[in-house]
């Protein structure tokens, strides 16, 4: 058999749970509402689908936070880079690995980063028409926001478009041709 096309799965990793679905800390959202400044302690609610699914607190230090989540403290590290115009950028380092990460993820009860966790992105286990698909919507947002956009960029993104959406129409086409041809041999 074939290692690549556009078969189901194309073999990309669609049984993992993906990031999208998993409960995660993000440094920068911690960073931008206060949570990692030193002697604070702030609630954290992880929502999914307007519910919150979990609650904590995380309790800054100055080298590391612990978040409470019921009954277990998790310790996670921090770190920071200078930027080239002044100032820093904050980091988590990993529990487990101990790379620095700007995201950690929550499974099997301990944050971790993504690829100690197995954990992919949705965009990895879809197949060409997914990607396609995928694309086609991202630029029909950006084309929708357009004067969000500097007047250069809004003809390249225009042009763009136009090519995925031509090529979008004609997988759609072939698609229903397949269909229309099912039906017609009975099959």
């Amino acid at each position: 058999m074939a290692k690549s096309g556009s078969r189901l799965g194309a073999g990309r990793p669609a049984h993992r749970l993906k990031a999208e679905n998993a409960s995660a800390l993000d440094v920068a959202y911690l960073s931008r509402h206060g949570h990692l400044d030193a002697g604070n302690w702030k609630r954290l609610y992880w929502q999914q689908y307007g519910e919150v699914q979990m609650e904590g607190l995380v309790k800054a230090f100055d080298d590391h936070i612990t978040v409470d989540i019921g009954l277990s403290t998790h310790w996670i590290g921090l770190t920071q880079t200078p930027c080239h115009l002044g100032g820093y950028r904050r980091w988590f380092i990993c529990p487990m690995c101990s790379n620095r990460m700007g995201m950690l993820y929550m499974r099997h009860g301990r944050f971790a980063c993504r690829q100690c966790q197995r954990i992919s992105y949705q965009s990895q286990s879809g197949d060409a028409e997914d990607r396609l698909i995928w694309q086609y919507h991202t630029l029909l947002h950006k084309i929708s926001n357009k004067k969000l956009q500097p007047l250069r960029s809004r003809a390249r993104i225009s042009n763009k478009f136009l090519e995925v959406a031509w090529q979008y129409d004609a997988m759609l086409d072939e698609a229903m041709s397949r269909i229309v041809m099912a039906a017609a041999t009975g099959c």
